[in-house]
């Protein structure tokens, strides 16, 4: 049987095609041909203008036709995907696979996790979305769910596959050699890093003392650079240098005799000093860690606050920040620290020593006593504490510690917690108790520098230390933060005729990422256990730099 196309008025090409058996066309083809059989020539012509245009699917056939004649003897599909270079909604495979994705609950890509079906995808597009869904498939046999996958499903997947066979061989020709070179990168993913940041305090300070002249309004300073050094991504030597203005009087606390009431960042040096010296690193299991310094302060690693720890963020005073009755006045020194946090769950337990000094060889270098000094001798302390954080919004730690200082022993516990109720307001608090001695001294240092521990308390006390405040984060604008705080800090009858209290307010207004301002206010009464001393009152505007 012959066709023949005869020449019309169209300016279009005419072309002339044999008809083929039945029997040669492709049965996997989108369209399926008719069965032919022999008729008469048939003449087509151009359209009539005014004709109806010819549907859509008509007209592909006829573009199909047209492009294979010449070149084959075969009919070939009439819509083949692999002519395409670009897979549109309305072809057939965009539609089987946007049925297999909807049925295997395969995500292709796109952010919203959802299958688009309006708009065209290249062909790499469409091979990656189609390898997503070979995985998928893969993943319910390899799981013994193979009769969760249709045999209708595994032949379209089978002909996409023969489809798009280039496509998906280019993409998994890059994602192995991506791989490859990921692997190598997490071979070498690390090279010794150092990062510098840095801090700078400066702070006005002013207020007046009963029964006393009162002090000069100060401005003193505190800068901090820290070299934060990695060796393997997961450990950190930290290397800070220090260097102040403060001097040992400042308006808060030793010239008004307040026990724990100086600024937490006075009394510095002016000349840069190594403040801190540590190596932390994961211990055999990274639920473990370990620390080792050479200069620092146990502080570092227990009695922590959200909001009532940070001398540049939150409160100033000493006794508002760390226990420090219970952490023997938080000397500088050496030792080291474990913390085991199983599962980065609730619970967190953390042992830490320091020796106060650790370089002195010579056991007679101090004032008084044998066996002083060194990294095991007096003064030295120790401390566990466990943290438990049933919630995200309750904490509860319990602290105890040990050591010895000036030849006496002693023993100590505290405790502290924090309440978030909702996100802009919390409680927090603070207790710590000295239940222990060997003869007649806690430790030199609890109150002011340069008085000695017979100075502070007498054989068979107990002095004790509380605090408590509430926090409001994110007060007026976001990073804000108010807070205020009540306490007494050296509750012992044998010490004064009276108990010093505290109270300290203040608001931290963020200007920028890098730069906060801080006006606070200290009322301390019966400063010093002593209510000769009245009551004195500090301002103080801090503002910190940090990069």
């Amino acid at each position: 049987m012959a066709a023949e196309v005869a020449q019309s008025t169209s300016p279009e090409p005419v072309v002339a095609v044999e008809a083929l058996p039945a029997a040669s066309v492709d049965q996997t083809s989108a369209i399926a041909a008719p069965e032919m059989t022999p008729v008469a020539p048939i003449v087509v012509a151009q359209a009539a203008p005014e004709a109806a245009p010819a549907p859509a699917a008509t007209r592909e056939q006829i573009n199909s036709v047209s492009q294979l004649a010449g070149t084959t003897n075969s009919m070939s599909q009439v819509t083949s995907v692999s002519q395409l270079s670009d897979v549109r909604p309305t072809d057939w495979a965009f539609q089987a696979l946007q049925s297999l994705v909807e049925r295997y609950g395969v995500i292709a890509g796109y952010p919203d996790g959802t299958y688009r079906g309006n708009r065209a995808m290249t062909r790499y597009e469409f091979a990656a979305g189609l390898n997503a869904a070979l995985d998928r498939v893969n993943e319910l046999i390899a799981a013994g769910l193979a009769d969760k996958v249709s045999r209708e499903d595994l032949a379209t997947l089978q002909r996409l596959q023969e489809e798009f066979a280039a496509e998906l061989a280019t993409l998994r020709g890059r994602v192995d050699s991506l791989e490859a070179r990921t692997a190598e990168l997490e071979a070498n993913q690390f090279s010794t890093t150092t990062k510098l940041s840095g801090q700078v305090i400066l702070s006005f300070n002013g207020g007046s003392i009963d029964n006393s002249p009162d002090p000069n309004t100060t401005f003193i300073s505190r800068a901090r650079l820290n070299l934060n050094t990695s060796f393997t991504g997961d450990d950190l030597l930290l290397t800070q240098l220090q260097a102040g203005t403060g001097s040992d009087v400042d308006n808060a606390g030793q010239f008004s005799g307040g026990i724990f009431s100086g600024l937490d960042y006075a009394n510095q040096s002016s000349e840069f000093r190594l403040n801190r010296l540590n190596y932390t690193f994961p211990l055999f299991t990274p639920d473990l860690t370990a620390s080792i310094y050479a200069t620092g302060f146990i502080s570092d690693y227990v009695d922590f606050g959200s909001y009532n720890n940070n001398s540049a963020t939150d409160f100033t005073s000493s006794w508002a920040v760390n226990n420090y009755l219970v952490l023997a006045g938080d000397r500088r020194g050496a030792g080291a620290a474990l913390t085991f946090n199983p599962g980065k769950g609730p619970l967190t337990v953390t042992a830490a020593y320091r020796a106060s000094g650790a370089t002195i060889a010579d056991p007679d270098d101090d004032i008084t006593g044998d066996n002083r000094n060194g990294l095991f001798g007096d003064p030295n302390l120790g401390a566990v504490e466990v943290t438990f954080a049933p919630f995200q919004a309750l904490t509860l730690r319990a602290l105890y510690t040990g050591g010895a200082d000036g030849g006496d022993k002693w023993s100590a516990l505290g405790g502290s917690f924090e309440l978030n109720l909702g996100r802009s307001i919390a409680l927090f608090g603070r207790y710590g108790y000295v239940f222990d001695y060997a003869n007649s001294a806690i430790a030199n240092g609890f109150a002011d520098p340069g008085a000695t521990a017979g100075d502070i308390v007498g054989a068979g006390a107990n002095p004790q230390y509380w605090s408590a405040g509430i926090a409001f984060p994110d007060l007026f604008v976001p990073g804000g933060l108010a807070g205020i705080a009540v306490g007494q800090p050296f509750i012992e009858e044998s010490v004064g005729d009276v108990t010093q209290s505290n109270l300290e307010a203040f608001y931290r207004f963020p200007l920028s990422s890098n730069i906060t301002v801080t006006p606070s206010v200290q009322v301390i009464n019966n400063a010093g256990n002593d209510s000769s001393n009245g009551t004195s009152y500090v301002g103080t505007l801090r503002t910190v730099f940090s990069f």
